[in-house]
């Protein structure tokens, strides 16, 4: 079938430093000229209105899976660990599709639902406090590196019983499985991700066997647990997983936290308006993750012949949904460029819809609130020092790798 050709770029095929910097005006451009635009370059649909975003996430016919695996499936043979990553990949809950995704994903519901989440804020505002203390006397510090990144990362070490002095080897794994979720990215990234994969698995192996001989309170426990009850969770669906939480755990949270630390400095008055009125915290998170949104890109795949935005999406075809394109569209929110903490009935769709919708929300929403509000009251002269923050990539996991700071 001919595709249509909007003779437009595809800005995410090879994002260029100036759109890592700030996509949000060429993502509107495409948003006006074409909400369900082709890419010739990736071969897929560019999703960035918000109306047909928040549609696919809704609607089980576009269904989970690696997609962009398919343009090196004649390699998969030749490169075994290749083979082997996409089958560990594809048993997590975040790439499989009901009733698999049902099964998995009622297995760690418990673990992060809103009454959980709400009986670990004082512990988790106990570790915010103490990376203050570290740094406090200092007078600067990396808002990432020393705050947003050992945060998130030590509450889910500690919720899967972890030892929290492995961090650098998680977040090391962690860049490399994340660093290849670009659309164009190259081998030697794909055999980076394939290698932490196998690494990280062979770390929490023996973790695993440990909870089996004794049990303790944490996650790992009870994913074994199950898993040993048969039927409901398979040794490698089990060890998919614990990589997903990990990963999951805290690479969008971290993101969170800076995005937000970023917008408020470059919008004083929204910053002495939180700092005015800290009661704003819950309205003002919502906020950062529509303005700046963790998430800029998840894949769906067809599973039938769809129509969509007045464009005939065939089955098989793989559609890129821009949730911060979406984030931004007018026809959903007022002046969406602008920052406003105390915007109301903010429906962003930065942790999806749906039955594929995050499941660590309530968790990364709380060490958001968390964070931001002990770093304000803390530290309420934080200002940025005069230097070009660099976004990491990929453009799917929006986030700068430092954010250096005085107070």
């Amino acid at each position: 079938m001919k595709r249509p050709n909007f003779d437009l770029p595809d800005p995410i095929w090879h994002p260029t430093k100036e759109f890592l910097d700030n996509p949000y005006p060429s993502l509107a451009q495409m948003r006006q000229a074409a909400p369900v635009m082709w890419s010739k370059a990736g071969e897929y649909w560019l999703i960035s209105s918000y109306e047909e975003v928040n549609a696919v996430f809704r609607d089980v016919h576009y269904e989970k899976g690696f997609q962009r695996w398919k343009t090196v499936t004649p390699l998969l043979k030749l490169i075994p660990q290749l083979a082997e990553q996409l089958q560990s990949r594809n048993r997590s809950m975040l790439n499989v599709n009901p009733p698999d995704h049902t099964r998995l994903r009622s297995l760690v519901n418990k673990a992060f639902s809103p009454s959980m989440v709400s009986g670990m804020r004082d512990h988790i505002a106990e570790i915010a406090t103490k990376l203050i203390d570290q740094v406090e006397a200092k007078g600067e510090m990396d808002v990432i590196n020393d705050f947003a990144f050992v945060l998130p990362l030590t509450v889910i070490a500690e919720m899967l019983g972890i030892p929290v002095s492995d961090r650098e080897r998680l977040r090391q794994w962690s860049h490399a499985l994340t660093e290849a979720l670009e659309p164009s990215a190259a081998m030697p990234k794909m055999l980076m991700a394939a290698k932490a994969n196998k690494e990280m698995t062979d770390y929490l192996r023996p973790l695993v066997e440990e909870r089996r001989k004794n049990p303790a309170s944490d996650l790992i426990s009870a994913l074994v647990q199950a898993e040993e009850e048969g039927s409901k969770l398979t040794v490698d669906e089990l060890m998919a997983n614990l990589v997903l939480l990990l990963v999951a755990g805290h690479e969008t949270t971290v993101n969170l936290i800076g995005n937000s630390v970023i917008a408020l400095l470059r919008n004083p008055e929204q910053f002495d308006l939180l700092k005015a009125q800290p009661e704003l915290i819950d309205s003002a998170v919502d906020e950062f993750l529509r303005y700046d949104s963790p998430v800029q890109l998840v894949r769906r795949m067809a599973g039938s012949d769809l129509e969509l935005g007045g464009q005939q999406i065939l089955e098989g075809d793989t559609v890129m949904l821009l949730t911060g394109a979406a984030n931004h569209d007018p026809e959903q929110f007022v002046t969406p460029a602008k920052l406003d903490i105390t915007r109301q009935n903010n429906k962003y769709l930065s942790f999806g819809a749906g039955i594929h919708h995050c499941l660590g929300s309530s968790l990364a929403k709380a060490e958001g609130r968390i964070a931001l509000s002990t770093l304000l009251t803390r530290l309420p002269n934080l200002k940025l020092k005069n230097v070009e923050l660099e976004y990491r990539r990929p453009f799917a996991l929006r986030g700068v790798k430092a954010i250096p700071v005085t107070f």
